[in-house]
C-alpha cells in the first residue's frame, strides 16, 4: 500500500478534521485490492488472538458503541462542535445538548476511543474526518436505526409463523427488550482481584472473611474452594440469593461457609466481630448505591475497625478512569461500562476521585489503598488498607 500510494501520489490516510485523500477511494485498483486483503486479515487475526470468550465479548459489547453514537446524534452535539470552529468544551456542549455533563463526558470518552471524537485538551472535543462525515451527510444518520430492528429481529424469527409472506418484522417486535437483558447481563465479579489481594496478604492470627451483599453472586463461595486457610459468612438481605449461593458449594467447602440471613445491611454488628474478622468484602454492591448509602453501610462496620486495627474493608467495584489512563484498546471496555449503566440503570460509574471522596466521609482515620488492574469485560477497583 506505501508503494503504490507513492507512486500515484496518494496522500496517506489520517483521522484529523479535514482529511481528503484518495486512499479511501475506488480510483486505484492496487491500492483497494490491498486495503481489502489487509482488513480481511486483521479481522481473522483479531478473532484468533482474543479467542472464542473474548471475540463473543468484545462482539456483543460493540453495541454500546453505537448506543453512545447514536444518543450524539439526536443532540446535535457534533454539529455544534462543527460550528464552534471545531472545537467546543465540555460545558458549552452540555449547555447546548440538555444532556448534564457528567452524563456527555462518558459518552465522549466512549467515543473517543473509537475514533468519532478527538480530546486535545482535558475537556475540549474536536471532530475526526468520520464525525465530519456524520455532519456533512445526514443520510449516514438512517443507518443507526437499524439498530431498532435488530434489538428485535431474534424475537420476530422465533415466534410462528415467520416467513415473508406472514410473519412479523423486528420493528413490530417493539416489546421493551432491557429486562430480559438485566437477566443476561451481570456484572464483572473481579474475583480475580480479590484473590490476589489475599496473596498480597496472607492472613495470621485471624482467618474469617465477612462478605455484605452478594446481588451479582458471591466471591466467598469460589474463595471458599482455594483457601483452605480462611473461613467464610455471608450477611445477606435476600433468602433468594442465599439460597442461590449456597447451591453453588462444593462439599469440601460446606463446613467453610456460613450463609446468614439479616433484615437489614445496616443492622448492628454481632459483638464476636472485633475478635474474628479478618476483612469485611463488598463486591459490585456499591455501583448503584448513592453516596450517602454506601457511607451509611460502611460506618456500620466501623466499631470493628476501631476496636481491631488488623481489621479491613475490602471494596471491590466500577470505576471510570481518568481519559488515556490506559493504553486506547483497553480503555474502551471502560468507556462502554459507562454507557452501559447509564443506558441500562442511569447510573454514573465513579470516578477514583470520586471514591476517594466517598471513603473520606466514612471517617477522618480511615486509610485508603487502591488498585485498578484491567479485566476483559469490565473495569474494576480494588479498595483495601488500614482500614478500607
Amino acid at each position: 500500500m506505501d508503494r503504490e500510494c507513492q507512486a500515484k501520489n496518494t496522500a496517506p490516510p489520517t483521522l484529523e478534521a479535514g482529511t481528503s485523500t484518495a486512499f479511501w477511494s475506488e480510483s486505484s485498483p492496487e491500492i483497494t485490492a490491498a486495503r481489502t486483503k489487509a482488513l480481511g486479515l486483521l479481522d481473522k487475526l483479531d478473532a484468533i488472538l482474543r479467542g472464542p470468550q473474548e471475540f463473543l465479548h468484545e462482539y456483543v459489547a460493540s453495541g454500546w458503541d453505537q448506543t453512545a453514537l447514536y444518543a450524539l446524534l439526536q443532540s446535535q452535539t457534533l454539529e455544534h462542535i462543527a460550528s464552534s470552529g471545531g472545537l467546543a468544551s465540555l460545558g458549552s456542549l452540555s449547555a447546548q445538548s440538555g444532556i448534564p455533563s457528567d452524563k456527555l463526558v462518558r459518552i465522549l470518552a466512549l467515543l473517543r476511543c473509537k475514533n468519532i471524537v478527538q480530546e486535545p485538551e482535558d475537556g475540549v472535543f474536536s471532530l475526526t474526518t468520520i464525525s465530519e462525515k456524520l455532519v456533512d451527510d445526514g443520510d449516514f444518520r438512517a443507518l443507526f436505526e437499524t439498530r431498532v430492528a435488530g434489538a428485535h429481529l431474534g424475537e420476530a424469527l422465533n415466534e410462528m409463523p415467520n416467513e415473508y409472506a406472514n410473519g412479523t418484522s423486528g420493528f413490530k417486535r417493539g416489546r421493551d427488550s432491557f429486562a430480559y437483558m438485566l437477566t443476561a447481563i451481570a456484572l464483572d465479579p473481579a474475583d480475580n482481584l480479590i484473590h490476589a489481594w489475599f496473596q498480597r496478604n496472607p492472613p495470621t492470627d485471624r482467618t474469617k472473611v465477612v462478605e455484605i451483599g452478594g446481588r451479582y453472586g458471591f466471591a466467598s463461595v469460589s474463595m471458599a474452594e482455594k483457601k483452605a486457610r480462611l473461613s467464610f459468612e455471608i450477611r445477606c438481605d435476600s433468602q433468594d440469593f442465599l439460597r442461590s449461593g449456597e447451591a453453588q458449594v462444593g462439599p469440601e467447602s460446606k463446613a467453610r461457609i456460613a450463609f446468614n440471613y439479616v433484615p437489614s445491611l445496616f443492622g448492628p454488628l454481632p459483638p464476636e466481630d472485633s475478635d474474628t474478622v479478618l476483612v469485611y468484602l463488598i463486591r459490585n454492591l456499591f455501583w448503584n448505591w448513592a453516596d450517602e448509602d454506601a457511607v451509611r453501610l460502611l460506618q456500620t462496620l466501623l466499631p470493628t475497625l476501631k476496636a481491631s486495627p488488623a481489621t479491613r474493608i475490602l471494596v471491590a467495584d466500577g470505576v471510570s478512569p481518568t481519559a488515556k489512563e490506559f493504553p486506547h484498546h483497553v480503555e474502551i471496555a471502560y468507556r462502554r461500562r459507562d454507557v452501559t449503566t447509564m443506558t441500562m440503570h442511569n447510573v454514573k460509574q465513579r470516578t477514583q476521585a470520586e471514591w476517594l471522596a466517598l471513603f473520606t466521609l466514612v471517617d477522618t482515620v480511615v486509610t485508603v489503598k487502591t488498585s485498578l488492574p484491567w479485566s476483559t469485560n469490565a473495569a474494576n477497583r480494588l479498595a483495601g488498607g488500614n482500614n478500607v
